[in-house]
């Protein structure tokens, strides 16, 4: 009898002490307001912000392959396709954009922007590593230099780090790991999507 009641005790400490830390958690992202200028808050909805192709200064979007360090190559190029795949299909998904695609050889002729990429510094908790080991494996997070050029001028636009990180209690029960280069493309999208506007998302 002793030993079922010191068995209820702890699962009820152990249910107690997940509602804190999670707790707060939720609270915090019941209280967020969305801001249609911040892609972070955008990025968090399956479907991207509206976009009017009369407010755009730029209708054609380019992308550079992704820059990854050597020694990250073989092991990052999966997750950095994903993040670009991701961040194309959402400025496509917006029917305002007359072009988003990869780089090509046949420039456009009206204004266009030619976006850069630069994979700073990564870390992903596989699924089998945080099966196994929980919390304890750590966060991951992903963070890239972003520049935009004009196309035409080739000058230098924009620059900024986007990144991502996730928690490591949460992902240890959501095993969300693998969702991060979805968020991110999504993040990068969105602020691209606010960078080819006439008043340039200001």
């Amino acid at each position: 009898m002793k030993r079922n009641l010191g068995s209820a005790r702890h699962l009820i400490l152990l249910l107690l002490t997940l509602s804190l830390i999670c707790g707060p958690l939720a609270h915090a992202r019941s209280k967020k307001t969305t801001d249609s200028r911040d892609p972070y808050a955008t990025a968090e909805y399956e479907t991207a912000p509206a976009v009017k192709a009369e407010d755009l200064a730029y209708r054609v979007i380019l992308f550079e392959d992704f820059t990854i360090p050597a020694e990250w190559e073989s092991d990052a190029r999966k997750l950095v396709t994903a993040t670009e795949d991701r961040a194309i299909s959402r400025l496509i998904s917006t029917n305002a954009f007359a072009t988003v695609a990869r780089r090509q050889n046949i420039l456009p002729e009206e204004p266009y922007l030619v976006v850069k990429c630069t994979l700073l510094n990564y870390r992903m908790v596989s699924s089998k590593v945080r099966f196994f080991a929980g919390a304890a494996a750590g966060t991951s997070y992903i963070t890239y230099r972003a520049q935009v050029y004009d196309g035409k001028s080739g000058e230098l636009l924009f620059q900024r780090e986007v990144s991502t990180e996730n928690n490591a209690f949460a992902a240890a029960w959501s095993f969300n790991d693998k969702n991060l280069p979805t968020f991110l493309g999504n993040v990068l999208g969105d602020y691209l999507a606010l960078r080819a506007r006439k008043d340039k998302g200001v």
